[in-house]
């Protein structure tokens, strides 16, 4: 699956009605990191981290789609929170497949595409349709009457297939709130950020004190940039809720 989804609760048949309303296709609002108007991040040991990320949007006052872009790639779904503006929460999509040349090969086989050879003779470009069968492996194309393995030349796609999004997208259908411009929180859990402690000792000439210098060493790949984050550091255990199994 190309995507994580919650929906808020209630039966199914509400949330199809609620689906089907009218301005449940509005128009997608990106809320980019430029809009950021502050960031605290607390990383915990064991590969956790909560993060808390203020954002200036303005909101239409009624039903609305908006795309968080630039979260984290390790982000947990699931705990992802919306908070301010008097805003609701109707559904939320998390969007993690990233734009790459593979991931496009990917989603268009089955798809026809177009083939573009160069020429060496006359220079031109020769352009042919096929159908592209798989990319596992190397590439398979069925063109006319023949099928082709990793043919030579540049594949050329239509268009970029939904859900594809360049950088980490959290996308929240929302609804109420007033009209104009408002501050809206997103907390969430994520992997991908950690952080160690380390500490050098000197003893003093005659050995009656010790200068001790402590260095923080933090690391991040959770796939995007927290600038000039609050930051907190908690050292010890987590205790996470463990799933009940049956």
């Amino acid at each position: 699956m190309s995507s994580c989804i919650r929906t808020a609760a209630g039966a199914l048949a509400a949330l199809a009605f609620i689906l089907a309303a009218p301005g449940a296709n509005s128009e997608e609002v990106a809320v980019p990191l430029e809009n950021q108007t502050a960031i605290a991040v607390t990383i915990y040991n064991e590969n956790l981290a909560l993060v808390k990320d203020k954002r200036r949007v303005e909101l239409t006052g009624g039903r609305q789609r908006l795309s968080f872009v630039d979260v984290s790639a390790q982000i947990r779904p699931e705990t992802a929170l919306l908070t301010g503006g008097g805003v609701s929460v109707i559904e939320q999509n998390f969007d993690f497949d990233l734009l790459t040349p593979q991931i496009l090969l990917e989603k268009a086989v089955g798809r026809e595409v177009r083939i573009v050879r160069y020429h060496p003779q006359t220079g031109e470009d020769i352009v042919e349709t096929g159908t592209l069968l798989s990319v596992a492996n190397g590439i398979v194309l069925r063109i006319g009457d023949r099928i082709e393995i990793n043919p030579p030349g540049r594949i050329v796609l239509s268009e970029v297939p939904p859900n594809l999004r360049p950088r980490p997208t959290l996308v929240l259908d929302i609804e109420g709130g007033s009209a104009g411009t408002a501050e809206l929180e997103l907390a969430y859990l994520t992997g991908g950020l950690g952080w160690k402690a380390d500490y050098v000792a000197a003893l003093n000439a005659d050995e009656t004190a010790i200068d001790l210098d402590g260095l923080i060493t933090l690391t991040n790949t959770s796939g995007t940039s927290y600038r000039d984050a609050l930051l907190q550091l908690v050292a010890g255990k987590v205790n996470v809720v463990q799933p009940i199994i049956l």
